[in-house]
């Protein structure tokens, strides 16, 4: 893994010293020759009163302020401002206050910039001016651009004509509503102060004429909506009684429910009577029959003989007449005054008939007693009586059936009167609660249209002012921004590629990407490197790698015997022989004895007495070698047991076979692989069938190639020749600003 740490970062940024100083001050010069003549820049400010929060209102209901709402109407203002027809307009009104100019006026339009204008109008646009008639004019070339989307006012509109263009204006733009008040401040920039002032000028007074034309436009369609909705809910009412009306007309009705009510309160009345009456009639009946009994045949025979029966049917029709005028059915007050004559020449004609009866009963009937001994005389008193009774309730229940028979068909005729009366009755509460609803709807939006033109009151406070200094240019800012962005941008790619480098490079990382300890690394000799004694790091590194073979040594259990070291790679040009030839120096110096044994011909290091080469061809024989002597020529005497370490060599594993048994039985093997490379599959492949090859330790890693400053890992602080400032740097990016040199 790479130590992210100050000094790492500082480190890699100072190997691209060069270009960290030059991509910056390219990009800052670019900077400079492109803004070399912009142009000047005026901006002009207005600002608007809108009343969303605080204004006045003539909603009584509600008049609590929602922020929510507030907030709406101000995006909703801001977006009206931004639309694209309200800068179609301010864009077109600009142009024609322009073409309406005979001259520059710098109140208006400047020189330079009218004179670009007149280069580029058509003839056929400026013959639709028409002087001095701002509408007129505004209006034909509103309708020239409408003709063709290719026409000249129309492309003007629509591409990127710096002051007419509507893209152009919108940038420019700046809209911001001040704090949390009812302001607005709106802001122009252009290259000429007369057309940021009149495009302000032109764009508020399109604004605020838009918003009240729209708002107004709302609630009158609104009103008009239930202004309509109110008058066919009229209509629907009107028919609706209209209807009813007419129902009560053919049906004779004055008011339904008190009439039911009466016809009711007479049925009642009506039954009790006519009950009352069935008692009478049944009652005089069963007396009738009762002394008819008392009387033996030859009576019963004489009192039912012709002229008594004339009588009592006489005597029936007379009730029955007097009970009719009496009964009042079908009669007003006038003609039952008239009907009283005649109901007392009846009366008459009834008293004269029963004396009638009485008479011819009396010379009937001679025997002065019944067979019972009952006195005949008041036998026949009561049969007179009860009879006459008879008749009276006869007559009177067959008036009273009739009047029944009256009462059912009135009946009869108010029961479905009654549902239709109930239907139509509906029907007018539904048009009337839907009239009422209706009118109460209308007057809350005539309510909200009142209100509506309250708020769309917008006002002026600030009018756009007329700017007499451009301003300030930003040409060192984005010089300084471009030089910032440059540095910024090298710094990144840099540590994007570092931190993406796939080599090993250092220490951790090659024991996290290989899977093995590292026991030494060695510098990569630069001589472009000043400063750096590359000896003193070479003799460091070859010290630290013999230190490991001796103690490797020490721990051998055979003491006789030469300790065997290994030295393989995956790859080829790892620069084994030459980390060899190191540590065979450093051996020998040692007063060891060392036997060298490699696959190049020729050793390069030269002759010493306690160093012996012997080389030897790669072939697939290797696999078969199973001890060291089996290197040694068939000529050869050489004592094995003389030396103290074996440097055995061996090719490249991926691409040349090695002695699989003789692995198996060395002491130490060694992995050496260069920094500057990547770890890949096939090194993997290899080095896991040389693992299973041995039973020994495992291999360690010689890394090859590092760089100087990783060493400090290994070495601590490179002797190096360091200014003042440079070591007070050094300590100031490691965090160490009390460390010292020696104990003082």
């Amino acid at each position: 893994m790479i130590k992210f740490n100050l000094l790492f970062f500082v480190r890699i940024l100072m190997k691209h010293l060069g270009l960290l100083i030059a991509v910056p001050m390219f990009l800052a010069i670019l900077v400079v020759v492109l803004t070399k003549n912009q142009p000047k820049v005026y901006d002009s400010k207005a600002r608007v009163y809108t009343g969303f929060a605080s204004g006045s209102t003539i909603e009584l209901e509600n008049t609590r302020l929602e922020l929510n709402k507030t907030n709406i109407a101000y995006e909703n203002l801001l977006n009206l401002i931004r639309s694209r027809t309200t800068l179609e307009e301010v864009s077109l009104r600009l142009f024609t206050q322009h073409m309406l100019v005979e001259a520059p006026d710098e109140r208006i339009i400047g020189e330079e910039k009218y004179k670009e204008l007149m280069e580029i109008v058509p003839q056929e646009v400026k013959a639709l001016v028409v002087p001095g008639d701002f509408e007129t004019t505004y209006q034909n070339f509103l309708t020239y651009k409408n003709q063709d989307p290719y026409n000249f006012i129309y492309e003007l509109l629509n591409l990127n004509h710096p002051d007419y263009s509507t893209e152009k204006i919108l940038e420019r733009i700046t809209l911001k509503r001040v704090s949390v008040s009812d302001f607005i401040d709106i802001a122009f920039q252009s290259e000429d102060p007369g057309i940021c002032q009149n495009t302000l000028m032109i764009l508020t007074n399109t604004f605020i004429g838009a918003n009240q034309q729209m708002k107004v436009n709302q609630s009158d369609e609104v009103v008009s909506y239930f202004q309509k909705e109110l008058n066919t809910s009229t209509n629907r009412l009107k028919v609706a009684e209209d209807e009813l009306l007419d129902f009560n007309k053919r049906n004779k009705l004055m008011n339904y429910y008190e009439e039911t009510k009466q016809i009711a309160s007479r049925k009642e009345i009506f039954e009790m009577e006519y009950q009352a009456v069935v008692q009478k009639f049944y009652g005089s009946q069963s007396v009738l029959a009762s002394l008819e009994e008392k009387l033996n045949k030859f009576d019963r025979k004489r009192v039912n003989n012709e002229s008594v029966l004339q009588l009592r049917d006489r005597l029936s029709r007379l009730n029955f007449d007097l009970v009719m005028l009496t009964s009042g059915r079908n009669t007003d007050s006038l003609q039952r005054e008239k009907n009283k004559v005649k109901v007392n020449q009846i009366k008459k004609d009834i008293s004269g008939v029963k004396q009638q009866l009485t008479m011819a009963v009396d010379t009937v009937f001679t025997i002065d007693h019944t067979t019972d001994g009952v006195g005949a005389t008041n036998v026949l008193q009561q049969w007179l009586e009860n009879t006459i009774k008879f008749e009276s309730a006869k007559a009177e229940l067959r008036i009273l059936d009739e009047k029944r028979l009256e009462f059912e068909q009135t009946y009869a005729r108010y029961a479905p009167l009654g549902a239709t009366m109930k239907r139509l009755e509906r029907k007018i509460n539904i048009a009337e609660q839907e009239y009422l609803s209706l009118l109460h709807s209308l007057g809350l939006a005539k309510l909200k249209q009142q209100n509506a033109e309250l708020q769309t009151n917008i006002k002026i406070t600030e009018i756009p002012f007329f700017p007499i200094e451009p301003n300030p240019s930003k040409r060192i800012l984005l010089v300084l921004v471009a030089a910032i962005m440059g540095f910024v941008l090298v710094v990144f790619t840099i540590l994007v590629l570092v931190l993406l480098d796939g080599n090993l490079n250092t220490a951790e990382r090659a024991e996290d990407k290989i899977g093995l300890k590292v026991s030494s690394i060695f510098p990569a000799i630069n001589s472009q490197v000043k400063g750096v004694d590359f000896k003193y790091l070479q003799h460091k590194a070859v010290t630290a790698i013999s230190r490991r073979i001796i103690l490797n040594q020490f721990k051998s259990e055979v003491t006789k015997m030469p300790v065997v070291n290994m030295f393989f790679s995956t790859q080829e040009a790892e620069g084994k022989t030459f980390i060899s030839e190191q540590l065979i120096a450093k051996l020998c110096d040692l007063e060891y004895k060392v036997l060298h044994i490699s696959y190049d011909e020729v050793s390069t290091y030269p002759s010493h007495p306690n160093y012996h080469f012997i080389p030897y061809t790669v072939g697939d024989y290797l696999y078969k070698i199973a001890r060291i002597d089996e290197f040694f020529p068939a000529e050869a005497t050489i004592d094995y047991t003389a030396f103290d370490f074996v440097l055995l060599e061996l090719p490249s594993i991926i691409k040349h076979p090695f002695p699989v048994k003789l692995a198996s039985s060395i002491d130490h093997s060694f992995l050496v692989v260069r920094a500057n490379r990547s770890w890949t599959e096939a090194d993997r492949n290899a080095l896991q069938l040389f693992k299973e090859a041995t039973t020994g330790p495992e291999p360690s890693i010689i890394l090859n190639g590092v760089k100087v400053l990783e060493m400090e890992s290994v070495l601590g602080e490179l002797p190096k020749k360091r200014s003042r400032l440079r070591r007070w740097f050094k300590r100031l990016v490691q965090m160490r600003f009390f460390s010292k040199a020696k104990v003082s």
